[in-house]
């Protein structure tokens, strides 16, 4: 950009501060004349027309960029643009497809032409999905300075930033906000309460202007219903951002390294359970480790008197069903889903594997199941208890 193009734009962008929406609109023109691969420039003018009341200008204005972006490979902006097209004009409801045309073509092309930005779930749809997809979606402006969302709230969207950036932070037990990164164009964030507990595991901040594309978990599951290879899609978006972060904070296998994690979160298996499922009792041979994805989990037994104490309520991202595995005696627990439930088995077989393969895990997995002893200690003999414990050294 040459000294003359940039003074236009900087122009431009002063006027447009100033609310000179004219004036703001022949700067950008003609900065855009100049410099025709400026798309955000182009998205100005489009804006600007539509302020100034030019509505079927803004709407030619929109699809041309929204083309552009979409022949580059930048499918997020191009759905921010025709979700504003269909705003202007809900008739225009073909556009959407043919951005999808447009951004699988382009993939189709090969490693001749620049790659493609993956973008998760996105990238891994074939264009009968992909449009399917885009008409389900939503677009969102968020100003300066303004809260997507927030820790704590109730929220099972997937959200991916067209435009701009935003800020990322966590509560500490304390009740202090820490700064975790920021996230960019590209990027995409809630897919923890999205899998999982359906609420807001941090809170996002625009940092500047941006637009945020969001799919909700619903619109999902009804895509699934029609497209079912979705649901392979989703399941590699699970394993790739949330099991690895249960992994990495899960007592059990923190002490692994990222590979070893992999390798071991390779060999569980999704398992769709009902509510009120016996998953074992007292007695039974140990079978499998659970990880809870979503729902919740009794865990309980029987003291002396033949009374039922619920030992535990195991929810998303604990584990459990170690300690019978480890002894390689019959359970010394009952194991109950109190709601249907999503959770991720690792058999027995595959468990041992993993304690040969992985020697810290071993030791990791002894000093917490020590520590669960010592809870049912309240209930089960102590002559029980103790030989629970001889068999562990």
């Amino acid at each position: 950009m040459n000294k003359g193009t940039k003074s236009l734009k900087n122009e431009a962008q002063r006027a447009f501060s100033r609310g000179e929406w004219r004036k703001a609109l022949d700067c950008f023109q003609r900065h855009c004349a100049q410099e025709p691969d400026d798309l955000r420039s182009q998205v100005k003018v489009a804006e600007l027309l539509e302020r100034l009341g030019q509505r079927k200008e803004a709407i030619q204005a929109y699809q041309k960029v929204a083309e552009d972006y979409a022949q580059d490979g930048f499918l997020l902006q191009a759905i921010s643009l025709n979700k504003i097209i269909l705003r202007l004009d809900p008739s225009l409801k073909r556009a959407g497809d043919r951005l999808a045309q447009l951004y699988t073509e382009k993939a189709r092309e090969g490693k001749s032409m620049k790659p493609l930005p993956h973008i998760p779930l996105f990238s891994e749809l074939d264009e009968q999905e992909l449009q399917s997809l885009l008409s389900r979606v939503h677009a969102k402006t968020f100003l300066r300075d303004e809260y997507v969302c927030r820790e704590g709230e109730a929220g099972d969207s997937l959200m991916v930033i067209s435009q701009g950036e935003v800020r990322v932070s966590k509560r500490t037990p304390e009740g202090k906000e820490i700064w975790v990164h920021n996230l960019k164009e590209g990027d995409f964030f809630g897919e923890f309460g999205f899998f999982t507990d359906q609420k807001r595991h941090a809170t996002v901040r625009s940092i500047r202007e941006c637009g945020i594309i969001e799919i909700s978990r619903n619109e999902l599951n009804e895509m699934i219903k029609t497209y079912p290879r979705m649901k392979e899609a989703l399941y590699s978006l699970f394993k790739q951002r949330v099991l690895d972060l249960f992994f990495a904070v899960s007592p059990l296998f923190s002490s692994l390294i990222a590979s070893e994690r992999e390798e071991i979160y390779r060999r569980f298996r999704l398992q769709q359970i009902p509510g009120e499922t016996i998953l074992f009792r007292r007695g039974d041979p140990p079978t499998s480790l659970y990880m809870v994805k979503t729902g919740e989990v009794e865990i309980s037994t029987r003291n002396r008197k033949g009374e039922r104490v619920v030992l535990d309520i195991q929810r998303s991202g604990t584990f459990f069903g170690e300690i019978s595995l480890l002894l390689n005696k019959p359970s010394m627990t009952d194991a109950k889903t109190t709601q249907p439930s999503e959770l991720l088995e690792l058999r027995k077989e595959d468990f041992e594997a993993c304690l040969v393969q992985f020697p810290r895990l071993q030791s990791t997995v002894k000093e917490i199941a020590s520590k669960r002893l010592i809870r049912i200690e309240e209930v089960f003999s102590e002559e029980g208890i103790e030989k629970a414990r001889e068999a562990m050294v």
